[in-house]
């Protein structure tokens, strides 16, 4: 289960003008990278809860035959626990849930389902934790591994480490996620702090690969550097120079994925160029940079730790620096 309902606030002006879910980072969106996650974890049902430009999102999964089905919440304002608990109406059984905007390793997935399973007994939860993160839901831990705080504390735990809020649960959380929302609760991090004070055992899994909370614009470019030097992004489709790589162009050159690269330019990896899309002369690129399809760069470009979002246009001579460009329009970061 995906919740991909908020109106993703601080990633404005952007998200006025797209759902977070639609976002692009390293050549996909937040949403397919989230279904690529799943899919590769064995997962055939795959539920995305949709609010804010919830029909945009409906438009994306059928227009690219995503293994997925599409619940609109209509009063997601409410906040991420009213949409999951329309999400979980729909459905009985055991769920594995997580926000659009963490981008996760699919070993992640893989692990806390073997973990969850473990345990043995329906009554069981687990979340996912890491040490270490800056973001996320702080969260303490007994030593056996059980969760006892989530958000704030009153007095610091022995073990603290932050959570994504991926988690498996069974749908007949229901009733407590009703008896929350009526009684003014908005997040599901309060549902478990609920269970956690009324016995209810909640386990951690302990993530060992790094993931990110993607909340803001500077998150994004922090995510897309990961997953560029990651690598594994090579696709028919694409152009890939990995991490420590450099490509000089000579001649012009027209590739079967309909990538244009004029004389002159140079790549220093990562950079990765989706398809249809046309770097002009004397242009210089990477390192850490996304160019989505359809974008075109004018001659003598310089672009380094950005991403640009398909059907871009990027005027000669510019200097994009730690920048996401959506539409030809610019959100800079700042260095």
């Amino acid at each position: 289960m995906i919740l991909a309902a908020g109106k993703g606030e601080r990633m404005r002006p952007l998200t006025d003008v797209i759902p977070k879910a639609l976002v692009n980072v390293a050549g996909k969106t937040l949403l397919e990278w989230a279904i690529e996650r799943y899919s590769q974890s064995g997962m055939e049902d795959i539920v995305i809860a949709v609010g804010w430009k919830g029909n945009m999102i409906e438009d994306f999964v059928s227009e690219s035959n995503l293994n997925s089905r599409i619940i609109h919440v209509p009063d997601y304002e409410t906040g991420p626990l009213q949409t999951l608990l329309t999400a979980i109406e729909t459905f009985d059984g055991d769920f594995l849930l997580s926000p659009v905007d963490a981008i996760l390793d699919p070993s992640t997935v893989l692990g806390i389902q073997e973990h969850h399973a473990s345990l043995g007994g329906s009554e069981s939860m687990s979340l996912a934790v890491t040490l270490g993160a800056e973001s996320g839901a702080p969260v303490g831990y007994s030593d056996d591994g059980l969760i006892t705080h989530i958000g704030d504390f009153e007095s610091i735990p022995k073990n603290v480490a932050r959570s994504a809020m991926m988690l498996i649960a069974h749908t007949r959380i229901r009733e407590v996620c009703k008896s929350a929302l009526d009684n003014g609760k908005e997040r599901v991090a309060q549902v478990l702090e609920l269970m956690i004070k009324e016995g209810a055992p909640v386990h951690s899994y302990r993530v060992s690969q790094p993931w990110f909370d993607i909340d803001t614009l500077s998150d994004l470019l922090t995510a897309n550097q990961h997953l560029l030097h990651r690598g594994g992004l090579g696709e028919t489709n694409t152009v890939f120079i990995p991490l420590g790589d450099t490509i000089e162009v000579g001649d012009s050159l027209v590739l079967r994925s309909n990538i244009t690269l004029d004389k002159g330019t140079s790549l220093h990896g990562p950079v990765l160029i989706t398809s249809s899309s046309t770097i002009g002369k004397d242009c210089k690129l990477g390192p850490n940079v996304t160019i989505a399809s359809n974008s075109a760069l004018g001659d003598g470009c310089e672009v380094t730790d950005a991403v640009i979002f398909g059907e871009s246009k990027v005027s000669s001579q510019s200097r994009v620096h730690r920048s996401v460009i959506f539409k030809s329009i610019g959100y800079n970061m700042g260095a």
